[in-house]
Formats: structure tokens, sequence, C-alpha cells
């Protein structure tokens, strides 16, 4: 383990830079911002999300989100986009969204557009190389409660951007056309508006496409139902290890009903999909 750190360490410079205002945070508000360089030009962004308490998590009309009850977060930083194609071969050295030169169904290739058919395993084992090159902060995938939080971007409305579906903001099934693919995760549906106002369609905590676009893997076990859910929304739902995993999100393959905040899917833990992705938790440690 000392030598593949070593190794990973030597392989990848790591730095973290505060306040780094990329084109996209400063129309999107992303708090505290943290850029992490993981090799040269390949960096992630994380945003900060608050601490509060009593944040209601669920929706009492759809029995497997039910029932809504209060949750209480500590602080935490996700990734303000989906990891990335560039990101996940620099990290892991591979492209499981690729076969024999090919790229497989649903993929469009671009160093921005979302690494997809990434397994759970996968994504956990991206993140765990994360915590092997950067000893100042934990990551992890993000609780099924932390992704609906910091998707809703502080509203209690049913999308972040009110309470009706609009086209303007997530690539659904509505909105594509042709184009059966996930977009770059720093791009809005609209090209006029992306011109204008790059990162028009993040929410109020800078995020974009926590709905839509794809479907992103959480650290959550699948249960139906919210009963035994913990009050502390930093804490996932645990199960047997070849257990489902809870998605959270919708993609661009889904009609409006599955574009939500608390619309559950889920998947297999060894299987990966051309409409699932994931991002990022970052959980700084504390300095003495």
């Amino acid at each position: 383990m000392k030598n593949l750190k070593s190794f990973l360490l030597a392989a990848f410079t790591l730095t973290t830079l505060t306040n780094v205002e990329s084109a996209f945070a400063k129309e999107s508000a992303c708090k505290n911002q943290k850029t992490v360089v993981l090799d040269g030009y390949v960096t992630m962004t994380f945003c900060e999300i608050p601490a509060a308490d009593g944040v209601m998590i669920g929706n009492n009309d759809d029995f497997e989100a039910a029932p809504a009850k209060p949750r209480d977060f500590q602080k935490f930083q996700i990734g303000q986009f989906t990891v990335t194609q560039l990101q996940y071969k620099t990290i892991m050295q591979s492209e499981p969204w690729m076969a024999n030169g090919s790229p497989l169904m649903y993929v469009q290739e671009g160093d921005s557009n979302p690494a997809v058919w990434i397994s759970y395993e996968q994504a956990k084992q991206f993140t765990r190389t994360l915590n092997l090159i950067d000893p100042t902060a934990t990551y992890r995938l993000p609780t099924e409660a932390e992704f609906e939080y910091a998707a809703r971007g502080g509203t209690k409305t049913t999308y972040y951007w009110g309470d009706e579906m609009d086209t303007n903001f997530p690539f659904f099934a509505g909105n594509i056309g042709r184009e059966s693919y996930a977009h770059a995760v720093d791009s809005c549906p609209v090209p006029y508006l992306n011109n204008r106002m790059p990162g028009y369609c993040a929410n109020q905590y800078g995020l974009f496409h926590m709905l839509g676009n794809v479907w992103e893997l959480t650290e959550d076990v699948f249960v139906r139902g919210y009963e035994n859910a913990p009050t502390n929304g930093n804490e996932p739902v645990k199960g047997e290890p070849n257990a489902v995993h809870t998605t959270r999100g919708g993609s661009f393959l889904d009609d409006t009903n599955l574009i939500s905040a608390t619309w559950r899917g889920y998947a297999p833990p060894n299987k990966g999909y051309g409409d699932i992705g994931f991002r990022v938790v970052r959980i700084p440690k504390a300095t003495r």
C-alpha cells in the first residue's frame, strides 16, 4: 500500500486551490469553491453545501420515497459537476464506456462528457484512489439524502427552478431530440442561453445537472421507504455487499416524472449503464 501511494503521488500532482473562480462558478453561486488539480490541467471542482437541521427528505406521495422525514446535515463539499470521462481515465487509466475502440451505446466521447458505464464498485474505487493521493480530505460517494438536499439547492419546490417542468434546465427525453447520449457536464440545454449566460442551468448551490443528463450513484443501499432511514443525512443506509444501490436525478432517457429531486432509481453494484454516472463528495480533514 505504501508503494501504491508513492506511485500515485508521483503520477498525479494534486493541489487544493481556495476560492478559485471558474467561468461557471461566477454565475452559479458555488460557495467556498475548492478546485483539486489531478494532473496538469485536469481538475475537479467542489461546492460547499451548508450544515442544516430538520431538512425534509422524501416524498409522501411516492411510497418508495415515503415517509418524508427531517434529516440533519453537517456541511460537506460535493462535485460541481458529474465526473467526466477525462477525470475518470486520468485517475483510473481505463475507459469503461469504450469497447474495441468504439463507444458503447448512449455514449458520446468527449473530455467534458460524463463518465458512464461505471458500476458502483468502480465508482467506489475511484474515490478510494482519490483518498490515497489527497491526505487532506476524505472522498466518497454522496449519501442519498445528501444528493437530494444538494439537488434542491435550498428550495422546497418540485424542481430547483420551480414547481413546473422547464425544458431550459435539465437534459431529458423531452428536449434532447435524436441526441441519445449524455451532454457535456458544463453545458446547458439551450445553446443561445448557454453562450450568453454560461452556467445558467446550475442550481442555487452552483451544481450542474443534479436533475437530468445522467442518473448518479449514491452510497446508499436501496431500501423501499424511509421508515428506518437515519436522521443523520450524512450517514448512508447500509446493507449486504451485493445489494443494489440507489441512483438519483434521472437522465437524458427519462420523461418528466423521473426528473425529480425525490425520485429513486437503483443499480446493481457490479454493472454499469449508459445513463448512469456519479459525482464525488469531499470532506476536508480537521487540521490542528
